[in-house]
């Protein structure tokens, strides 16, 4: 980590970074002034993480220190204290929490305390746990209230109004087709945010279901199809490009490629890549919605088929920036004997639902029947097929970005030939999870990043036309004559 200021912007390897500040702010008095009582911990520090994820509200992290000065008994860390923090990339964006500039975490814990490994050691190790301020606002503060017209505009209150949040963060929210009325009974914000988000409509997108989660540039309300397309119009590109290399033989002194390097993963796994059994009973293939309508006394059935809305989306994969309708992650084929697809059997997933109408004069709650199937089949389709990564970390980078994965087919090729790249594994993926951790002792910042794709770069093969073969039906056996017979 360099001292001087004048190479802030000059990046010298792969996972370098600058931590500026790193304070524990404590909820007592200073005995020299008016002000809170400070402890700068930078050289206590061993480790810092900064999670993002998108299926949370808030980040979280951790700082892990070796203290030898015994600061957590002197201040005292009693989980009423702040934490700033001001780390980054040379040259690209900076995760700043500094009071009186920006919102700083709050500490909420500590564990893991051990004394040193030796007798004449006089330092303990420990970690601190730390989360954003508004997640201790949430758990002081309910919501009874009825919010009406678009959904957005409620999130933003419930975000920035002192007596929810009360954030001064960023708000990205995507605008929503909702114009609803919705009594909420008395739920802490976050609660009532995602109850929000799961009735939400894109204005731009045929798809439902919003997500809230926080970023180090702010909180972010959308759809998972606004992080794959932009405009409602053309595929989102990708912030970074990933690709297995050769072990690297260059002379780090003379042959340095930076950008190489933070391209180049230092590992890479797969989670989950095939579950169709669990696939099949989540409704990722075919589902079945019944709502029964009290006031006009109607029942109706709506069947969602994922190869036949498949064209409708965007996905992680596109077609020269427009939707594709072939580049299923689940193949195009029949079903054993039956003549038919797995998407062609809705049953395999029922769900019923009382959807009156005419609750309110002005606001009509969204059909459910525009929400409910997609979002069930979406959902299941982000929960397999999750690409592992570490990789040098960059502070430029969050959940909710576009990446792409270059993976060469693990077989043997000759020597003049060209290491072909897999087609169904590689391509783009959407970052579900975003891990920084920034090692202090050898002063390296690595990215572990939980990725997902739910379409293929290549066209899957397609199924056979007949159908399959089965062997014929054998007849029940009574066991009371078949000891008989033994």
């Amino acid at each position: 980590m360099a001292a001087s200021d004048n190479r802030d912007n000059i990046i010298d390897y792969a996972g370098d970074f600058r931590l500026k500040a790193c304070t524990i702010i404590s909820y007592r008095k200073s005995p020299k002034s008016e002000k809170a009582t400070r402890q700068n911990i930078l050289p206590q520090v061993m480790n810092i993480t900064l999670v993002e994820d998108v299926t949370m509200p808030v980040i979280t992290g951790t700082v892990d220190v070796s203290d030898g000065v015994d600061f957590r008994t002197m201040l005292p860390i009693t989980g009423m204290e702040k934490l700033e923090l001001h780390v980054f990339t040379p040259g690209q964006s900076e995760i700043k929490y500094l009071e009186g500039v920006t919102d700083t975490f709050n500490v909420y814990k500590i564990e893991k305390i051990r004394g040193a490994t030796s007798m004449s050691g006089r330092s303990s190790i420990y970690r601190i746990h730390f989360i954003s301020r508004e997640s201790y606002r949430n758990s002081t503060t309910r919501v009874s209230k009825a919010f009406e017209g678009p959904v957005e505009a409620a999130v933003y209150e419930l975000v920035q109004d002192k007596k929810y949040l009360d954030s001064r963060k960023e708000l990205y929210a995507e605008p929503t087709a909702t114009n609803s009325k919705y009594v909420i009974p008395n739920l802490k914000p976050l609660k009532t945010i995602k109850f929000l988000a799961e009735q939400a409509v894109s204005d731009k997108y045929k798809n439902a279901g919003y997500l809230f989660y926080e970023t180090t540039k702010g909180f972010n309300f959308r759809s998972f199809e606004s992080m794959m397309a932009q405009s409602g119009t053309i595929a989102r590109p990708s912030i970074e490009k990933y690709a297995m290399q050769p072990a690297n033989l260059r002379d780090a002194k003379q042959n340095k490629d930076i950008l190489l390097d933070l391209q180049s993963p230092d590992s890479y796994s797969f989670e989950n890549v095939i579950n169709t059994l669990e696939e099949l009973n989540k409704g990722l293939f075919a589902n079945k919605l019944i709502t029964h309508d009290i006031y006009n006394k109607r029942i109706t059935e709506f069947n969602y088929d994922y190869h036949e809305q498949f064209g409708e989306h965007f996905h992680t994969e596109h077609n020269d920036g427009a939707k594709s309708d072939t580049k299923f992650m689940k193949p195009l084929a029949y079903y054993e004997d039956t003549g038919k697809h797995l998407s062609d059997f809705p049953m395999a997933k029922l769900m019923n639902l009382v959807d009156t109408k005419a609750v309110h004069n002005d606001y009509e709650f969204t059909s459910p029947e525009n929400i409910l199937p997609n979002r069930v089949s979406q959902r299941a389709q982000m929960a397999n097929n999750h690409l592992l990564l570490s990789v040098p970390g960059q502070t430029r980078m969050n959940v909710g970005n576009i990446i792409t994965f270059n993976l060469p087919l693990q077989r043997q090729v000759a020597h003049d030939k060209a290491q072909e790249t897999n087609p169904y594994y590689s391509g783009r993926y959407l970052m579900l999870v975003l891990k920084h951790s920034f090692d202090i002792p050898n002063q390296k910042h690595t990215m572990n990043i939980r990725a997902v794709k739910d379409s293929t770069m290549t066209d899957l093969p397609q199924g056979l036309d007949e159908v399959t073969v089965l062997t014929e039906y054998k007849d029940a056996v009574n066991l009371y004559e078949e000891d008989e017979r033994a």
